[in-house]
């Protein structure tokens, strides 16, 4: 049967030239596909430009946990990936205007193997931070995956740099911009963060430097930097619950609550790097004289009136940015930039609230340790 074996024989042709120009499309041993970017949940090999490990303290009902965050940009979109010590949520912020309020939200989780991801807003201090979309925007998350493995979720996005929605933050190549983070034990983006939340900056550019693989010993001047902003946060918990007692403004506590997180991400770094605590018995001491007698005036200063309180809330503050702002510039430690940020971030917010707190009473105030350029770029933020 010749016509038959002539038939099998060109169909075998056929399905060898399909198998053939089907393996041209696959990959091929040796090629490298990492710097592609997929929102698979796995985080290749050059697939991102940058990454940084946020660190979460343990801390007044926090369990602690750290994220590392991972970014790229080209011309019109940000790819970004979250990879968070979780089973839960993981979120962050793009630029609050002051503490949540006005924060740029991407949220995600896992449930089961399907990624959940939903771009928020925060509408005020607190929250409650809700979909663009049922706020009167819209959902701006272009692709996004996303996956959970070995007590670790990792949700991967992309957006537009500039959406256009007025709920959603222009970024820009090589930017640097302040953060909000959190992450929880529940995949329920409706669930409170329970894990961790913290603050931080983040560089958008593609030099952004990443965590070490190993950890290199201090400087004698990064060792008395931790210890003096260690104790240079104390102090400004210790002396705010001080003045709340005096003056009863709300601020002095809520700004107090997150001296405690501040503290207690210190506390990271001293324990990595084995640094004796400096915290001494009882509040209002300090192994620092000069912690000590600032401690001690601006109590004595700030009990006189609420204005007096305020300006000595102030101070603190605007002490605090520089200080960080010199402890950034004097190292090169990607985990010390991570913490020292994070702080930043919050002394900035903290400088603004008391300000404008001053402003509400008629009250004015001029720069002790800031340059007017320096102070005024602060409050513009």
């Amino acid at each position: 049967m010749p016509g038959v074996r002539m038939k099998f024989e060109c169909l075998f042709l056929v399905l060898i030239m399909i198998f053939l120009s089907g393996c041209v499309q696959q990959e091929t041993p040796g090629e490298d596909n990492s710097g592609i970017w997929k929102p698979d949940g796995i985080v290749k090999e050059n697939e991102y430009a940058g990454s940084m490990i946020l660190y979460g303290p343990e801390s007044r009902g926090y369990s602690g946990g750290d994220l590392e965050v991972f970014w790229k940009t080209d011309d019109e979109n940000l790819y970004m990936a979250l990879k968070g010590k979780t089973s839960g949520w993981i979120a962050i912020g793009f630029d609050p205007i002051e503490w949540m309020k006005g924060a740029d939200i991407v949220m995600g989780s896992m449930d089961g193997k399907v990624a959940v991801v939903e771009d928020q807003y925060s509408v005020d201090n607190y929250g409650p931070h809700s979909s663009d979309e049922v706020l009167g925007g819209t959902n701006d998350i272009l692709e996004f995956g996303g996956r959970e493995k070995d007590g670790y979720t990792v949700i991967e996005f992309k957006r537009k740099l500039d959406t256009g929605d007025e709920f959603d933050r222009m970024l820009t190549p090589g930017q640097s911009i302040s953060i909000i983070w959190g992450m929880a034990d529940s995949n329920n983006l409706q669930s409170s963060h329970n894990v961790a939340r913290a603050e931080g900056y983040l560089d958008l550019g593609a030099n952004a430097s990443k965590a070490p693989e190993v950890v290199a010993s201090l400087t004698a001047s990064e060792q008395e930097g931790i210890l003096f902003i260690r104790e240079e946060e104390i102090m400004a918990k210790d002396l705010y619950l001080e003045l709340y007692k005096d003056v009863k403004l709300p601020i002095f506590w809520n700004v107090a609550g997150s001296e405690q997180i501040h503290m207690d991400s210190v506390k990271i770094l001293m324990d990595k790097y084995g640094l004796e605590d400096p915290v001494q018995d009882g509040n209002g001491k300090y192994a620092n004289q000069d912690i000590q007698n600032m401690y001690d005036d601006l109590l004595e200063e700030g009990a006189k009136s609420p204005v007096d309180a305020l300006k000595a809330g102030v101070v603190v503050e605007e002490m605090s940015v520089h200080d960080l702002q010199t402890q950034i510039a004097n190292t090169d430690k990607p985990d010390l930039h991570s913490v020292y940020g994070g702080l930043l971030v919050g002394s900035e917010k903290h400088l603004r609230s008391y300000i404008r707190a001053l402003k509400e009473r008629g009250a004015e105030y001029s720069p002790q340790y800031l340059s007017e350029e320096e102070f005024d770029k602060v409050m513009n933020m």
